[in-house]
């Protein structure tokens, strides 16, 4: 390449533009391939594209800008160096972007869950994919019907240091009609169930007044979960008829409670009668 016969203004230009080319290629990818949606805004999208700018808009053509000057010797290895140091930079944060990205949200004992490519590698995520879906997938960890099965549950998560959701992956059903009359077992009183401090709580309350003003058939026909992402915790709004998370408000709550109650099984049972019998036993012999 011949360096003599541009100004170092042409030079950053030209670099500039290259450099805003291939952003603005990545730029598509993070907003309607890797984090579509409202995942952009709760799990990390936006911090990508800050890191893709800064490594590929900032680094590279401002370098140019600060080394190149025609005819200084050495000038070729010097500019050979910064797409060098402007590709290693770029391929990095493309590959922590990419890795990050989400790719499965679980719906588990009353609240959505994201998780990323990097936390679901070991997944069958082809076993959890409906008909004509794509990334972020959509599945529901079936809650335990006892309470020593939902007891032993998080014992082993415990034991292994992770969450149920991690653990115990292979029970993991698709967002299909089983999958959301799972989700729909059960229900969260959202204007009672705001978690914080008071000043936050009153400002839920304000933001949750605000969406249900600006969609007024949103309380009839959606159903609402709390939704912990890398960067936010917020209310999912969930749609039963299509099986979707279609929006989110920036709300923070606590855990949905189920409609249904676990149930015991015939040794938690036959403690519960004999526990029963020495209680009363106990309380005759006071009297």
């Amino acid at each position: 390449m011949v360096f003599t016969n541009i100004t170092r203004k042409q030079a950053f230009l030209t670099h500039l533009i290259v450099s805003l080319a291939i952003f603005f290629v990545l730029l598509y990818l993070i907003i309607f391939q890797w984090y579509p949606s409202y995942y952009f805004h709760i799990d990390g999208g936006y911090r990508g594209i800050i890191t893709i700018f800064l490594v590929d808009v900032v680094l590279g053509p401002g370098l140019t800008l600060l080394v190149f000057k025609p005819g200084k010797p050495g000038l070729k290895f010097d500019m050979t160096a910064i797409v060098v140091l402007q590709m290693v930079a770029l391929s990095w944060g493309i590959k922590s972007v990419y890795t990050e990205r989400p790719m499965l949200t679980v719906f588990y004992d009353g609240k959505f869950s994201c998780m990323s490519y990097s936390e679901t590698s070991d997944f069958d995520l082809d076993r959890l994919a409906l008909e004509n879906s794509k990334p972020p997938l959509m599945a529901v960890l079936p809650r335990p019907s006892t309470h020593k099965e939902y007891q032993d549950m998080m014992l082993e998560a415990f034991r292994q240091g992770s969450a149920e959701i991690y653990v115990f992956s292979e029970k993991l059903l698709p967002m299909d009609i089983v999958g959301t009359t799972q989700v729909m077992n059960y229900y969260l009183d959202v204007p009672n169930s705001f978690t914080g401090s008071e000043d936050e709580i009153e400002r839920y309350r304000r933001i949750w007044s605000d969406y249900l003003e600006k969609n007024p058939e949103a309380g009839n026909r959606y159903l609402y979960y709390p939704m912990s992402c890398r960067y936010q915790k917020v209310l999912a709004v969930f749609d039963p008829e299509d099986s979707a998370i279609v929006d989110f408000v920036p709300v923070y709550t606590n855990r949905a409670e189920s409609k249904i109650k676990l149930g015991f099984t015939p040794e938690e049972l036959e403690f519960h009668k004999e526990f029963k019998k020495i209680m009363e036993r106990e309380n005759n012999s006071d009297e």
